[in-house]
């Protein structure tokens, strides 16, 4: 691929970055991403929430401000008065982030979809990577696992309200980390999206012979996922991600595979992985909690890897 060059591009997609940067002056860059997906929940005004969320998240994950959202959407000519509730959704939560809605595209679709092209501001001094960790920074997940079984579990009827209204307060919230806590001492940051937190720990340890260590009982799940997983509601998403990152991953023996799945699976606005320094993770959980992120958990921590598989499941 023919791909011009440029100093100012400081993230593209020749990395695993959640968004592309490119530096404007020495005081700002801008940041650059899209995301669009299908409805997982049947009230359109949620959906579109959670859309929004969704597509904002890349912006959160390298630390920096939304400035400008772009509607993206596909839709049947037949569910109109459903469309004007997504678009509704998505307004509010862009204007939840604090960003300005200033047009879109549509396209005419038998599968409805919605989603954002979005436009955020950061000092290029203040990017945060996702695959700069240090040997002993400790790892911070800041929402529950499980959106992807869940909404497998959705779509067979079978998922309880409770636990479906659990999941849908955490898909719609926003992944804006509190200025207090983005001064800290963080050295990586990423969301966990659609190759689940397997593959995408996995894109934080590219670099130095760095690993890590998952501690599985600290790992926030949403509640009530067993009966699914046993019941066979795992998202062919999840499957790959199995397939495809596994090779890469250590499991310790007694831990049962219906846990395992879970860190593998593939998720919609879930929460971000933090990796900070030792000293600064209590901190950095208060301020956490202040957001309301209340889920969050020191899930493991960064370690060297002079040969074998990356990540190691204890």
């Amino acid at each position: 691929m023919n791909v011009l060059k440029d100093n100012n591009l400081l993230a593209g997609f020749e990395k695993y970055e959640d968004a592309a940067v490119y530096r404007l002056n020495d005081k700002q860059a801008l940041i650059f991403t899209l995301d669009v997906i299908t409805p997982i929940v049947d009230d359109p005004y949620t959906f579109g929430q959670i859309a929004a969320a969704n597509a904002l998240s890349d912006i959160f994950a390298m630390g920096g401000n939304p400035l400008l959202a772009l509607n993206i959407v596909a839709f049947p000519e037949d569910r109109v008065d459903d469309l004007g509730l997504i678009l509704k959704g998505g307004a509010d939560k862009v204007a939840e982030a604090g960003a300005l809605l200033v047009g879109g595209h549509t396209i005419k679709d038998k599968e409805p979809k919605y989603g954002l092209a979005v436009v955020g501001l950061i000092h290029p001094q203040n990017i945060i990577y996702n695959d700069t960790p240090q040997e002993g920074d400790l790892l911070i997940l800041t929402k529950p696992l499980g959106t992807g079984i869940l909404s497998t579990a959705l779509k067979a009827n079978i998922a309880e309200p409770d636990t479906v209204k659990k999941a849908i307060f955490w898909m719609a919230k926003l992944n804006q980390l509190p200025k207090e806590l983005l001064k800290l001492s963080i050295h990586g940051l990423t969301d966990i999206t659609g190759f689940g937190l397997i593959g995408h720990l996995s894109e934080m340890l590219t670099k130095n012979k760095l690993g890590a260590e998952l501690w599985i009982n600290d790992i926030p799940v949403i509640d009530g996922l067993d009966k699914y997983i046993s019941s066979g509601m795992i998202p062919g998403g999840t499957l790959k991600n199995k397939e495809i990152y596994s090779c890469s991953v250590e499991t310790k023996q007694d831990i049962p595979s219906e846990k395992e799945i879970i860190l593998y699976d593939a998720q919609t606005s879930g929460g971000l992985l933090l990796s900070i320094s030792p000293e600064q993770a209590e901190k950095a959980k208060e301020l956490l909690f202040q957001k309301g992120f209340t889920s969050s958990q020191v899930i493991g921590k960064v370690i060297k890897v002079s040969s074998g598989k990356k990540i190691r499941i204890i």
